[in-house]
């Protein structure tokens, strides 16, 4: 049984929906979806957070020029879950221009009623 947040959104909806923030890099979107607490691992094995991502969106340091969903696998009960989504990817990431794909792993939660990503992280797929 699919989970429904407080607007009637399922965790699949929400993950279309921060791609489509992210394409846009529209901040008020991402703030949104993004939990506060956010954890988020990086290629380099860094960590970041919400309002550096934030930050890197409003400031146009991280552009996506493309990000195409090619698979997604979805496992989610009672308000949690895991979205693994292979991306096929073009960006530019503080003025360095990646392209390849990635595998993107987010935490889902629903908090204050909708579903917020808690923590994820990405590496290239080789």
């Amino acid at each position: 049984m699919t989970t429904r947040d407080a607007s009637g959104r399922t965790v699949d909806a929400a993950q279309d929906a921060l791609h489509e923030a992210m394409r846009r890099s529209d901040t008020d979107a991402l703030q949104d979806l993004l939990f506060e607490g956010l954890t988020f691992e990086l290629p380099d094995g860094s960590l970041t957070d919400r309002e550096a991502d934030l930050n890197a969106h409003s400031t146009g340091a991280v552009r996506f020029e493309q990000l195409v969903e090619l698979h997604r696998s979805t496992r989610e009960h009672a308000g949690r879950a895991r979205v693994d989504s292979l991306i096929d990817a073009r960006l530019i990431d503080d003025g360095h221009h990646v392209e390849g794909k990635m595998n993107y792993l987010r935490y889902w939660s629903i908090i204050d009623g909708r579903w917020q990503v808690v923590a994820g992280s990405v590496q290239p797929v080789q």
